[in-house]
Parts: C-alpha cells; structure tokens; sequence
C-alpha cells in the first residue's frame, strides 16, 4: 500500500484501493447505521482509508447535513466561595478556580473522547449575551454556571433553537437540561456522620441561605432537614469565627459542618488562634474535597463534591437532547471522605 500523498486523499481512491464503489466507501466512511455494508467490507474499507490517510471533507459534510458535531463549552468564572479575608488573600480563590475548572474540563473532555464528540468549542466568559454561540458553529451548548453570580446567559438563550445543558445549576428555564451535584444531600451525610459520633449540637457555618447562592442554600436546607429528622432543632448559620469560637467554649457545639471546605479552613483558623483543637474540642466537616483538603485541619473530613463527573454527565445529557429526547435535570449523588477532622463526642 502506497504511503499517503501531501494532498488531500479522496473518495475515489479509497474506493478504488479496497475495490468497492465510492457510494460503498461513502455509506461506510459516514458511520451511519441506515446505510448497511457487510461486516468484512467496512472493516477493509476502513483499513485502507487508515493506510491512505484519508481525512473527511468535515465543511462538506456540515453542508449536507446541517450539523458540525461540535459541542460548545461556557465556562463561567468560578470565583472563591469564602471572602479573601478568610482564605489569606486572593491566591487561595484563584487555586480553587483552577482545581474546578480543571475537574470540569477533564470531564468533558473524557466524555467527549467515550463517546465520540469530534471537538469541544471552548468559549471565553459569556458577559451575559447569547449570540455568539448561536452562528451555528456548535449543535448544542454545556454552559458551566457560576453559582456565585447567577445564570443571566441560561435565560438570554431560552427559547433559542440551540439545545442547551446548564452544569452546577439545578434551577434552569423550562426546556433546558442540567446536570449538578446532590448538595442538600451531601449535607445530610455529613450531619448524618457527625449524628452517628454522638454529636448532637451540630452547627451550620457559612452564608448558606442568606448568601443567596444556591449552591449553599440547598446545603444548609440539607444540614436543617437532617437535623429535623433526628429529632434536634437546628443551629442558625454562623458565618463568623468569634461567634463560632464563643459558642464552642460555652458548650453550645460540639461539631461544624461548614458549606465549603474553604470555610472550614477560616473556621479551623478561628478556632486554632483561640486555642481550640480540631477534633478534640470540636468536630470539624467540609465540603467539596478542593485539592488539599488533606492539609486542612491535619485532614479535613468532608463531602466529595463530583465536578467531573457533573461535566460527563452534561455531555450524556446534551447528546441525548440532540437526538431527539427530551431535556433532563440530574443530581449526581455524593460520598463522605473521611479524615482526621472528625471523633466520637466525648461524652457519649
């Protein structure tokens, strides 16, 4: 077999190598399932097509059949979930940023690469408007939310003919897919680990239901609901660490669970400067597990958060609006990571 040419190799040639028509080479090269070939031809075709480095016309293509299959990617800016007072200066939220973005991006692209998406179009930061991923470069939209700052774009491009998968957002306009983690769920199984250590003063430490994030908001509706179901009332959000150090020292908690691990990182630095030792005094929960969480509070225990995993899912999700089912909003389930931040209430 001839080694292949500088230009472009064509149909014909394949066809001619492997000894079938072009409409044969055709109908194996498209992939499509309504177009049946015999098993051994398609295989030889393909060999020679590999061998003759033959590259398909992907613009002619796209001409025919009115679809690139390339999908776009949004990312919002993910910005520090705790204010850079409590993080020691603004390196720290940037270092999160990467560690999410990176996790996201390497679920997509995983995903793309399982499930035979050509290419991802990897849009810089929206500003809000739609228009840029409405040219028709891309058949479908994974907008990856800022759950900090909103989703202005999810409802600039409700109603656009672009099928669209919102990530780490549960609250989507009608007719859009979503893919996110089981935050109030993920709270529960923290409360439910420091309920089964004995603990039974259990504080919620972060903005949580004022902040307005909803990403927080379900998480301390988690926290509350499992605390309800066990039978105890619960502890208004702390969200500073005098307060969370005074009520430590008169007995009122025993354990916290914090609604990032950044904020168990402030409260560990609040309770340490006082002298309070994590977990021997207080019983120390995050959540997320962010790189280096293992260095928090000598091993911080806390709630895997699947950003990898969301971002899969979202491609799943958008190729099956593209052939034709109906959008779907999913919570991925979540899971404990257990360290050294947690221990049996003393006085149990």
């Amino acid at each position: 077999m001839r080694p292949p040419d500088t230009g472009r190799v064509s149909i014909r040639e394949v066809a001619a190598a492997s000894g079938v028509s072009t409409a044969t080479v055709s109908k194996v090269l498209s992939g499509r399932a309504e177009y049946p070939v015999r098993a051994e031809t398609a295989q030889r075709v393909r060999k020679v097509a590999l061998e003759l480095g033959y590259v398909p016309d992907v613009a002619a293509r796209n001409l025919r059949t009115r679809q690139t299959g390339q999908l776009g990617v949004v990312l919002e800016a993910v910005g520090s979930s705790e204010p850079d007072s409590l993080l020691g200066g603004p390196v720290a939220g940037r270092a999160v940023s990467r560690t999410f973005d990176g996790a996201i991006m390497a679920g997509l692209s995983g995903a793309a690469r399982e499930l035979g998406v050509p290419a991802l179009v990897v849009y810089p930061g929206s500003a809000g408007l739609a228009h840029p991923y409405l040219d028709g470069r891309v058949d479908g939209l994974l907008v990856s939310c800022d759950p900090l700052r909103g989703h202005d774009l999810l409802h600039r491009l409700m109603g656009a003919a672009l099928p669209v998968v919102a990530l780490w957002s549960a609250r989507v306009p009608p007719g859009m897919g979503a893919a996110d983690a089981d935050h109030a769920g993920g709270a529960a199984l923290a409360v439910g680990h420091l309920l089964d250590l004995g603990h039974t003063h259990i504080a919620f430490y972060g903005g949580g239901q004022a902040s307005g994030v909803e990403h927080f908001q379900r998480r301390e509706q988690g926290y509350q609901e499992a605390m309800i179901a066990a039978g105890l009332p619960p502890v208004a959000a702390v969200h500073d660490g005098d307060l969370l150090v005074q009520a430590v020292r008169q007995g009122q908690i025993s354990a916290v669970f914090a609604e990032t691990d950044l904020g168990a990182a402030a409260a560990f630095q609040a309770l340490n400067r006082a002298g309070l030792r994590v977990p021997q005094d207080v019983s120390l929960m995050g959540f997320d597990d962010i790189q280096g969480a293992e260095f928090i509070a000598g091993g911080l225990s806390t709630v895997y958060h699947p950003a990898a995993e969301m971002a899969a899912e979202g491609v799943r999700l958008l190729l099956a609006q593209l052939a034709g089912h109906a959008p779907r909003q999913v919570q991925l389930p979540t899971h404990l990571v257990l360290r050294h931040s947690t221990q049996t209430y003393p006085g149990r």
